[in-house]
C-alpha cells in the first residue's frame, strides 16, 4: 500500500512514492546492528585518541566526568576508571559526608558558643530540624513548623492534642509567712478584676490561677502583664508557704524589680551596693554574677525569700480534648517495689516527709481518670502532681494516637483532694539530684545492649532508674457557651525538672501530640477570643507593637516611590501601629498622659448587658480614659487584617446595608473617596533639589581633583570621600515625614467615618468559619455607638489599612 501523493527525492533525482506503514521488526533489526557498531567503536581502545567520557554525545557530557566516574552511564564507568588509572595519578578518595563535614570537633563547645547570644531551650535541637526558629525575648523560639499545618494545628486544638514548648516562661519562687505574702501581693493586683493571688480558692494549693499584675498601688494604670501562679499545698501550720509565678520573659525583669521594691529585698549574694554612697538602685540589686545559677533575694525582717528559677524548669502546654489521653498513655505512674532496696531520692523523700499516702492517692487518681475524653470536665485550674517512670521506658517505636479506652460519665469522675498537689518537685535539692543523676540516652542504650536478651523487652536495670516528679495544671478553656464552644482550649500545663525536657517531649510526640510554635499560639488566641501578646497597656503588648512598627516601617520605605501605598490618598493616618494615647485624648477632649484596658468585671458585665439591650450603657459609668476589649465577627466577605480601623456607622450606612442584604449584594457598605496628597508636589520638589545639590557637590569635587592634578603632574591625586551622610539623613527624614508624619493631626477624624478603635489581630476563624478579630475601642466611642444603634444587634464599620471599603462587623464584649 503506497501513498497517492507524489514526493520528490533529490538523491534519486525524481519523484517516488513513500509507504504509509513501516515494518517494526525489520526496522529494529537494522537499528540493532547500528548500535553494535557504535558500542564497538567506543569500547575499542586501539588507535583511540579520546577518552571514554570525551566520546559520549554532547548532550550526555558533564564537566565533572573527568574526576567523578558516577557522572558517566554505568556501562562506561569501568573503561573510564581503567583509562584514569593509566595516567599515574592516584584515584581520588570519596569525600566525607556532609553530616561529617558540618560536625564540629567538640559539638558541646560549639553549642555553648552559639548559646551566648540567645538562650536555648532543652528541645532546641529537636525543633531546629523541624521548625522555623526566630530570636525572641532573648531566646531562640520555634515559630512555625516547616510543613504547612495551620488547619491541622486547629484540628489538634479542637479534636486531638496540640503541644507547645513554652519553657521560656520564667518561674519566680516566693517563700515566707502566708500573712506577709498575702498583704504585700494584694498591692500589685486588684479584686475588681477577679480572684487575686491571695484568694482563698488558691491558698490550699488545689487550684492555680491567672491574674494581671501591676506596679505597686498603681491599679488600673501601669499594667505589667498576666501571670500564672500556684501555691504549694500546706503540709504543716508552721511551715513557710511557697508560691510559684510563671512570667512571660518580656516583663520578667520588671516584675522582679517590682517584687524587690514591694518586699524591700536585698541580694543574698551581693552586699557591695549597700556600702556605696549612691542612691539605692533596684537594677543594681538584681544584677548578679554569671556564675550564679539561681539568684536569691531576701528580707530577714519579714522572713521573705525570693528565688529566680528562670531556665531551671521545663514548661509544656498541651491543648485539646485528647491531651489527657496523651498524658495517661505516655507518662506511667511510678510504683516502687518494696521487696527491693532501691537507692535513689524517692525512697528518702517518702521516709522523711511521710508522703506515701499522697503518692497512693495520686496513683489512684490517674487510674480513675485515664479514660476521660477531655480535661474540661475537671475542676478549673486543678493542680495534680505525679511521680512517673522515666518517660524513655514507655515510648512507642512508632507514632501512635492515644485514645481513651472507655467513656467516663460525670458520675464516675475522680475525686480531688489536698494530697493531689503534694509533689517533690517543689524541693530544690531533689530537683538538683534528679538532674545530676539522670542517665543519658547513650548510657541507657548501652545498658540495654548489654542486658537485653529479647529486643524490645524490659530489662532488669530499668526498675532501678530514678523516677521523675512532674506538676500538672489544668487549663479549663472556654467557660461561656454564648461566647465560644464550651471547653475549647482546655488542656494541661506540664512542669518538669531540668534535664528531662527532651525525653518527655519526644515521648508525648510519639503518643500522638502535634507540635506547634509561637505562630500557632496567636492562632489559638484568636480562636479562643483571648488576646495574649497584643494587649495595649501591658509591657508585652507595647514591645510587640514597637517591633512590628519598625519592621513594617523599614519594609515600607525600602520600596521605590512608585511602589509605595500612598496612605494619605487612602485617608489612613497610622497604618503600622495603633496610636492609643492620641485616640483616647481626642475622644476625651483632654490631653491624657496614660490609658488602660478596662478589666473591672462589674463594668464589663454592665457593658455586656447593655449591648444585649438589658442595661443602659450610660449608667455603667465607663472610665473615659479606658479601652474596652471587643470580639468582632465580619458579616460579609473581606479580611481587613491587623491594625484595621473600627469606625462609627451613620444612619445611611444601615439603610445601605439593608438594601444590600435584600438584594444579596456583597459590595461594601461605603467606599472612602480617594483624596489628594497635598505634600506630593513638595516631595517631588525636595527630591529634585536634593539631586541637584548632590550633583553640584560631585562636580565641585571633580574640579578640585583636576586642579590638583594640573598643579602636580605625574603624581596620583586622591581626594577625601564625600561627607554627605548627614545631608542624606536629613533629606530622608524630611521626605519620610512628608510621606507619613510621626504625629498625625487627627486619628478620630482621619477619614469619613469617626474612628474610635483599632483591631489588634484579625484572621479567618476556623471555629466560626468567618473572619474574626480582636480589638479595642474607647469608652466614649462605645457610648456614641450605643446612641446610634437603636435597634438590632450592635454593629461597627471595619476598614483595612490598604483598602477604602467599609464593612459591617458584629461586636461582643470580652471579659477575659
Amino acid at each position: 500500500m503506497s501513498s497517492q501523493s507524489i514526493h520528490y527525492d533529490a538523491a534519486l533525482g525524481g519523484p517516488i512514492k513513500l509507504p504509509d506503514e513501516i515494518d517494526s521488526i525489520h526496522f529494529n533489526e537494522d537499528r540493532v546492528t547500528e548500535l553494535k557498531c557504535f558500542l564497538r567503536a567506543i569500547t575499542n581502545t586501539e588507535n583511540q585518541t579520546k577518552l571514554v567520557h570525551q566520546s559520549l554525545p554532547l548532550h550526555m557530557r558533564r564537566r565533572a566526568m573527568s574526576y567523578n566516574p558516577k557522572r558517566l552511564p554505568r556501562k562506561f564507568r569501568s573503561a573510564h576508571v581503567a583509562q584514569y588509572s593509566k595516567s599515574g595519578l592516584p584515584e581520588k578518595k570519596k569525600r566525607p559526608s556532609r553530616k561529617y563535614r558540618r560536625k564540629a570537633r567538640n559539638l558541646l563547645q560549639e553549642y555553648n558558643r552559639r548559646k551566648r547570644t540567645y538562650m536555648w531551650m532543652e528541645t532546641h535541637i529537636w525543633h531546629a530540624k523541624r521548625f522555623h526558629m526566630i530570636p525572641k525575648w532573648g531566646y531562640k523560639i520555634p515559630y512555625t513548623p516547616t510543613n504547612k499545618g495551620h488547619r491541622a494545628c486547629y484540628r489538634a486544638t479542637a479534636k486531638h492534642c496540640l503541644i507547645q514548648d513554652i519553657s521560656y516562661y520564667g518561674c519566680i519562687e516566693i517563700q515566707g509567712p502566708e500573712d506577709v505574702m498575702k498583704n504585700h501581693l494584694r498591692r500589685i493586683c486588684s479584686e475588681k478584676i477577679g480572684l487575686t493571688i491571695a484568694a482563698k480558692a488558691f491558698l490550699n494549693g488545689q487550684r492555680s490561677g491567672n491574674v494581671f499584675v501591676y506596679k505597686k498601688d498603681q491599679y488600673p494604670n501601669q499594667c505589667l502583664g498576666e501571670i500564672k501562679f500556684v501555691w504549694k499545698s500546706e503540709s504543716s501550720k508552721n511551715e513557710k508557704r511557697i508560691l510559684w509565678m510563671f512570667v512571660h520573659p518580656a516583663f520578667y525583669k520588671e516584675l522582679m524589680e517590682e517584687l524587690v521594691v514591694l518586699f524591700e529585698l536585698r541580694n543574698a549574694y551581693r552586699d557591695d551596693y549597700l556600702n556605696s554612697d549612691e542612691p539605692l538602685n533596684v537594677s543594681k540589686i538584681i544584677k548578679n554574677v554569671g556564675t550564679v545559677r539561681i539568684p536569691k533575694y531576701e528580707n530577714p525582717l519579714l522572713s521573705i525569700e525570693i528565688k529566680a528559677l528562670k531556665d531551671t524548669l521545663n514548661y509544656f502546654r498541651l491543648t485539646g480534648p485528647l491531651s489527657h489521653a496523651v498524658l495517661t498513655k505516655s507518662l506511667k505512674p511510678y510504683q516502687q517495689d518494696i521487696s527491693k532496696n532501691v537507692d535513689h531520692w524517692f525512697s528518702d523523700w517518702i521516709q522523711t516527709t511521710g508522703s506515701e499516702k499522697s503518692h497512693i492517692q495520686q496513683f489512684a487518681f490517674w487510674e480513675q481518670s485515664k479514660n476521660l475524653t477531655t480535661p474540661a470536665v475537671l475542676s478549673p485550674g486543678l493542680v495534680v502532681s505525679s511521680v512517673i517512670e522515666d518517660p524513655r521506658l514507655n515510648r512507642k517505636k512508632k507514632r501512635t494516637k492515644a485514645l481513651p479506652d472507655a467513656i467516663i460519665t460525670n458520675r464516675d469522675l475522680p475525686e480531688t483532694g489536698l494530697q493531689l498537689s503534694c509533689s517533690p518537685i517543689w524541693n530544690e535539692s531533689i530537683r538538683d539530684i534528679i538532674t545530676t543523676k539522670m542517665l543519658s540516652t547513650h548510657q541507657l542504650n548501652v545498658l540495654r545492649g548489654k542486658q537485653s536478651l529479647v529486643p524490645g523487652e524490659p530489662c532488669a536495670f530499668e526498675n532501678d532508674i530514678q523516677p521523675v516528679p512532674i506538676l500538672l495544671i489544668q487549663n479549663p478553656g472556654s467557660q461561656d457557651a454564648d461566647y465560644k464552644q464550651l471547653g475549647y482550649g482546655a488542656g494541661w500545663d506540664l512542669i518538669a525538672p531540668s534535664g528531662y525536657g527532651l525525653p518527655i517531649w519526644q515521648t508525648l510526640i510519639m503518643w500522638g501530640a502535634k507540635p506547634a510554635g509561637l505562630k500557632e499560639t496567636d492562632m489559638q488566641a484568636l480562636e479562643s477570643g483571648i488576646d495574649t501578646h497584643r494587649v495595649p497597656d501591658t509591657v508585652l503588648g507595647r514591645a510587640e507593637s514597637d517591633v512590628e512598627y519598625e519592621e513594617k516601617w523599614y519594609k515600607y520605605y525600602a520600596r521605590p516611590n512608585n511602589r509605595r501605598i500612598n496612605y494619605k490618598k487612602l485617608a489612613i493616618a497610622s497604618p503600622f501601629r495603633c496610636p492609643w494615647l492620641q485616640l483616647v485624648s481626642e475622644w476625651t477632649g483632654k490631653k491624657e498622659t496614660d490609658f488602660y484596658v478596662l478589666r473591672d468585671q462589674e463594668s464589663l458585665s454592665k457593658a455586656h448587658h447593655a449591648l444585649n439591650r438589658k442595661f443602659n450603657l450610660k449608667s455603667a459609668l465607663l472610665p473615659p480614659s479606658s479601652l474596652i476589649p471587643l470580639y468582632l465577627t465580619m458579616k460579609t466577605r473581606g479580611n481587613p487584617g491587623d491594625n484595621a480601623l473600627i469606625c462609627l456607622p451613620l444612619r445611611s450606612d444601615f439603610r445601605q446595608n439593608k438594601q444590600n442584604r435584600l438584594g444579596s449584594d456583597l459590595r461594601p457598605v461605603y467606599t472612602e473617596p480617594l483624596r489628594k496628597d497635598p505634600q506630593q508636589k513638595e516631595r517631588l520638589l525636595l527630591r529634585s533639589q536634593h539631586l541637584r545639590l548632590l550633583k553640584r557637590l560631585r562636580n565641585r569635587r571633580i574640579r578640585q581633583k583636576k586642579a590638583l592634578q594640573l598643579k602636580n603632574p605625574g603624581t596620583l591625586i586622591r581626594i577625601a570621600k564625600p561627607q554627605n551622610d548627614k545631608l542624606i539623613k536629613e533629606h530622608l527624614t524630611k521626605v519620610r515625614e512628608l510621606w507619613l508624619p510621626a504625629n498625625p493631626e487627627s486619628i478620630r477624624n482621619q477619614c469619613s467615618r469617626e474612628c474610635f478603635g483599632y483591631v489588634t489581630q484579625c484572621n479567618f476563624g476556623l471555629s466560626e468559619a468567618k473572619v474574626t478579630a480582636l480589638g479595642y475601642v474607647t469608652a466614649k466611642g462605645l457610648e456614641k455607638l450605643y446612641k446610634t444603634c437603636t435597634k438590632g444587634t450592635f454593629k461597627v464599620l471595619v476598614r483595612g489599612t490598604k483598602s477604602r471599603c467599609y464593612r459591617f462587623a458584629t461586636i461582643k464584649i470580652r471579659t477575659d
